[in-house]
């Protein structure tokens, strides 16, 4: 088990002025802090870290931490230190204990979690945005998507695969489908699917402003294509191949490799795109002619109408024109002629869409057959919607047939 136990063989001893205690002395010495756990709850033979002493973890300076308020310290009479260095890096899902980078990144991701769940602002109405995205931090998708469905799926998140994702099958496999179990949405898996949110592979190395190599997540590349297709299109058109997935903010990509923590460059070979296609990773891959490129449009959701990106798009988009449009006839009399208005409005929303390439048909209803007596009686006015996305085409078939002279 992994847990504070203690910092010296004594009560005495001051966490910052005194001489650290050496570890040989805490050998001899049956001392424990009063936060120390009970040994008698563990089965004997257990092996416990000293997370207090251990090195390579987070800690913070607690003052007035040992007092009465916080502990029985009936068998603590001779205790004249208060204060304490408490370990704030937390434990894995499978109660190992959180080391080095792992341990920093516990607390950051940790943190980034409270400010996702807590910021009422994020919440308000008044505030639109349609992407959402912590870059290098996979940890959050789970609370990106809680977020998201917050605010009526109105958004979509663009998400990243761990940079240290190495390019095999079996390793992208075994993230892609959380292999590890641990059910943490991070280096151990992906433990979260969503109809509004995509992964992409693999990372991007830049340069920051000094001119500095660096390496940045496959979100730092994707927000900007994605804006860039906006730019030059509408949302429900894939920001995906040479037309509109061109990337242009990265020099390489790639992954760092964990053995070494280098960057190691790759162009995502055709068989590893294959691999993260039918586990629903978005590829970024280097074409020639045309440079990196994001060659993948699947959302994480499977068997579903809403398992490619620009369909996913589309919704959030018409939710967020139907918002707009409904808000206009709140309050008006539930009468024909404001459902005749409110399905005039829609139909040109959506004509719109039709003309721009992004529905095949759609039918609008908004009348005496879904607004019973009953319905009007309860203030409700309604309108029922069916759409047919257009799709993209993500496999191109062209046979060629090799004929005899003076055949064709």
């Amino acid at each position: 088990m992994f847990a504070d136990a203690r910092w010296a063989i004594n009560g005495t001893t001051d966490v910052i002025v005194d001489d650290y205690p050496l570890i040989t002395d805490l050998l001899n010495s049956n001392y424990l802090d009063p936060d120390a756990p009970d040994s008698t709850l563990y089965p004997d033979g257990m092996i416990m870290w000293n997370m207090r002493r251990g090195g390579s973890t987070v800690k913070e300076y607690r003052v007035n931490y040992f007092v009465p308020d916080n502990f029985d310290l009936t068998n603590f009479t001779g205790l004249t230190e208060k204060n304490a260095w408490v370990t704030v890096s937390g434990l894995k899902e499978n109660g190992a204990g959180q080391f080095g980078r792992h341990a920093q990144r516990a607390l950051i991701v940790k943190a980034m979690k409270v400010a996702i769940e807590t910021n009422a602002e994020l919440r308000e109405e008044q505030r639109v945005f349609t992407l959402i995205a912590a870059p290098g931090y996979p940890e959050l998708l789970a609370k990106m998507v809680a977020l998201n469905n917050e605010r009526s799926n109105t958004a979509f998140i663009v998400g990243d695969t761990p940079l240290r994702l190495e390019n095999t099958g079996t390793a992208i496999t075994e993230w892609a489908t959380n292999g590890g179990g641990f059910g943490v949405s991070a280096g151990d898996g992906l433990a979260v699917n969503d109809e509004y949110m995509s992964v992409f592979y693999p990372s991007g190395r830049t340069t920051d402003l000094t001119g500095t190599s660096i390496v940045m997540p496959a979100s730092f590349m994707m927000l900007r294509t994605i804006i860039h297709s906006d730019e030059q299109s509408y949302p429900w058109l894939a920001p995906a191949g040479i037309r509109r997935g061109g990337i242009d903010n990265v020099n390489a990509i790639g992954y760092i490799d964990a053995s070494s923590g280098e960057f190691k460059q790759i162009l995502t070979r055709n068989a590893i795109r294959d691999v993260l296609y039918s586990n629903n990773v978005n590829p970024i891959t280097f074409i020639p002619g045309s440079g990196i490129t994001n060659y993948g449009n699947k959302t994480t959701a499977r068997n579903s109408a809403l398992d490619r990106i620009n369909v996913a798009r589309l919704i959030a988009y018409i939710r967020v024109q139907l918002d707009a449009i409904g808000k206009l006839y709140v309050f008006e009399p539930n009468d024909e002629i404001t459902r005749s208005e409110l399905r005039a409005q829609v139909e040109r929303m959506l004509n719109n869409i039709v003309s721009k390439r992004g529905l095949y048909a759609y039918t609008v209803v908004a009348d005496a057959t879904n607004n019973t007596p009953a319905r009007i009686d309860r203030n409700e006015l309604h309108l029922d919607l069916a759409i047919e996305p257009a799709k993209a085409s993500e496999f191109i078939f062209i046979p060629l047939r090799i004929l005899n002279s003076g055949e064709i």
